[in-house]
């Protein structure tokens, strides 16, 4: 078996693994150049035209703002504080368009380079979980995975998180192995820049830190010395989301953990609860008419509310309507690993029919997703902590709004674990 000609293979490939991982940045780099020139950035792509605003808004000197009156009907010329978008991504693309004279091509470049760091930072984590051949295979199925390559020509913060996820994963990992606290830290730094990006991926940070408690409580040591690694990475977390956090508080008088799109979200995708149409994605006419319908309905509203104040109206609603309905609630958010995994439905709630994109990308992920399953397999205490920070970050997508888009940030380390299971089935 370790003589056979596969088994060579992969040794050869592996002494020469640096130079091959060059070889597909730069092949990567390249592609990504084309995918530019074919499809440039603009404001009618995905997210770009909210995340791209607020970052010109901030360097034009409006400060940290955004109207758009589709999820904030009240939102005007003063009336237009924002934290809708996370910051990190909204302060990196300011400093792009202060430097590149507002490009959005140069956006796209940004987001080009975000897309080659992860590729990087997932061979590590592979190679850290295997070896550098399956870093290898895990780099390249990343740089072709149809859905980050649409990212590269938007404008957001999703593969700006999916790097600060990938990074995290890959020091808390080097550090279950060395204990250092440099590796603890900068696995901390990992998680804060995701969560900072995507606030959803603040739940991969607390399970992550819950979890190293519970692996280390085990041990014959000192409270502090068990506690230590959860402490240092989540000092560092905490330490990065404060400044956000103390923001949000002194312009709005209220604290927003996240972002204030979450009520939003939370009502547009469950306000159907009790009615006969239940299990479905929620699309922008059914949303707009139905956000028209609760402004009408409550007559205490002033017309002045701000982000936050009209977060809490969807917030209260939202939580309203599922604790009316509680069992319908629990059997849509299970209906909703569909969309989030395979965009099931998501197309017919935006007035397309699904074509062949999107049926090879849910062959994609079923395909991903069954052989990171395999990975498991002799493999859980070694990657338990990957397993649990993706099956939380579902999770809360589940109980929200759910679509393809929001579970690539973690795709980086589900392409890991289906490299693990790759392995498996090849036993090389």
């Amino acid at each position: 078996h370790y003589n056979s000609p596969m088994h060579s293979i992969q040794k050869s490939i592996s002494s020469n693994a640096t130079t091959i991982l060059v070889f597909l940045v730069a092949l990567a780099w390249l592609g990504g150049i084309l995918i530019l020139q074919l499809r440039p950035p603009t404001l009618a792509l995905g997210e770009t035209a909210s995340w791209w605003t607020t970052s010109l808004n901030l360097i034009h000197g409006h400060g940290y703002s955004l109207c758009i009156q589709y999820y904030f009907p009240f939102c005007n010329a003063g009336n237009q504080v924002s934290a809708a978008r996370e910051p990190l991504p909204v302060l990196l693309f300011a400093g792009i368009a202060m430097l590149f004279k507002e490009s959005l091509l140069a956006a796209g470049v940004t987001e080009l380079f975000i897309h080659i760091a992860i590729m990087i930072t997932l061979f590590f984590l592979t190679g850290e979980l295997i070896d550098p051949f399956a870093g290898l295979i895990a780099a390249l199925a990343w740089a072709v995975y149809p859905e980050a390559i649409g990212l590269i020509s938007q404008v957001s913060g999703d593969l700006l998180a999916a790097l600060g996820v990938t990074f995290g994963m890959l020091f808390i990992i080097r550090a279950r192995k060395s204990d250092r606290v440099r590796d603890w830290l900068l696995a901390g730094l990992g998680l804060g820049i995701a969560a900072l990006s995507r606030s959803a991926t603040m739940v991969i940070a607390g399970v992550i830190i819950i979890g190293l408690i519970i692996e280390h409580w085990k041990l014959k040591e000192t409270i502090l010395t068990r506690l230590r690694p959860a402490l240092l990475v989540g000092l560092v977390v905490l330490a990065l989301m404060a400044p956000w956090f103390i923001r949000n508080e002194i312009v709005f008088g209220q604290p927003v953990l996240g972002s204030t799109l979450v009520g939003y979200n939370l009502y547009r995708q469950n306000y159907m609860l009790g009615t006969s149409t239940n299990f479905h994605y929620v699309g922008t006419n059914e949303g707009w008419q139905a956000i028209q319908n609760l402004i009408a309905r409550r007559t205490d509203l002033r017309g002045t509310e701000n982000e936050a104040q009209m977060n809490q109206v969807y917030l209260q609603e939202g939580l309203q309507v599922i604790a009316s309905h509680p069992a319908q609630y629990l059997l849509l958010s299970l209906f909703r690993f569909l969309p989030l995994w395979l965009d099931w439905g998501v197309s017919q709630a935006f007035g397309y029919s699904p074509g062949l994109f999107e049926y090879t990308m849910m062959a994609i992920q079923l395909i991903l997703l069954a052989l990171a399953l395999l990975g498991l397999r002799k493999n859980i205490r070694q990657t338990w902590l990957v397993w649990i920070g993706i099956i939380a970050l579902s999770a809360v997508y589940m109980a929200v709004d759910s679509r393809m888009l929001y579970i690539v940030c973690a795709m980086p380390l589900v392409i890991c674990l289906s490299v693990v299971g790759g392995k498996e089935i090849l036993k090389y």
